[in-house]
């Protein structure tokens, strides 16, 4: 049996090669999201995409906000909130949670204990004070924010999320500010 070979063959046998060839070159330079990674052998789950997060402001930098957080000085961590509705005090646990969980394994990973962790409503954020062995994380719900960023302010980290009128909206710009916060504490850092 004889196989006659015709431009139109040699084109569909070609063709699934060039796509494959091009499929696997531009494979990992696509953004996929980004909702657990590997750290130093714990895998880590996000509420967000942590790309989302990597552009939300860290003043005045990365590495002072770490450096306050995750170093073998600490002794205890607070977390301040001000009360709001039902739905915000919901909303705060959950970030609660986030944080002391990833935080927890950070000290764990990286210094062999965790610290205590003490969380504490107040009712207002001024006057705030930590110390070197006590820093205090401040969680800045959007009903009381006009930015989301991370900063640093005298061993106090605020984390707040931008007020808007979708409610869906406030909750996802204060879960990108918490998400860029562990980033920074935990020094994950994405490629692109």
């Amino acid at each position: 049996m004889k196989i006659e070979i015709t431009r139109r063959r040699i084109i569909f046998l070609i063709l699934p090669v060039i796509a494959i060839a091009l499929a696997v070159a531009v494979y990992p330079y696509i953004p996929w999201p980004i909702y657990s990674l590997d750290y130093y052998g714990t895998k880590m789950g996000f509420r967000v995409n942590l790309r989302d997060a990597k552009d939300v402001p860290v003043y005045p930098n990365e590495a002072d906000v770490r450096s306050q957080i995750i170093n073998q000085w600490v002794e205890n961590v607070t977390i301040v909130f001000k009360p709001g509705t039902e739905q915000a005090n919901a909303h705060y646990a959950v970030e609660v949670y986030e944080v002391v969980n990833k935080i927890a394994v950070a000290f764990s990973i990286n210094f062999g204990y965790m610290p205590n962790f003490n969380v504490v409503n107040v009712t207002s954020y001024e006057g705030l004070k930590g110390k070197n062995y006590n820093p205090v994380i401040a969680l800045v719900h959007p009903m009381y924010s006009n930015e989301t960023s991370v900063r640093l302010d005298d061993y106090v980290i605020f984390i707040s999320g931008k007020n808007s009128t979708d409610l869906k909206e406030q909750l996802r710009n204060f879960d990108i500010a918490v998400a860029k916060f562990l980033m920074v504490a935990l020094d994950i850092k994405l490629n692109n």
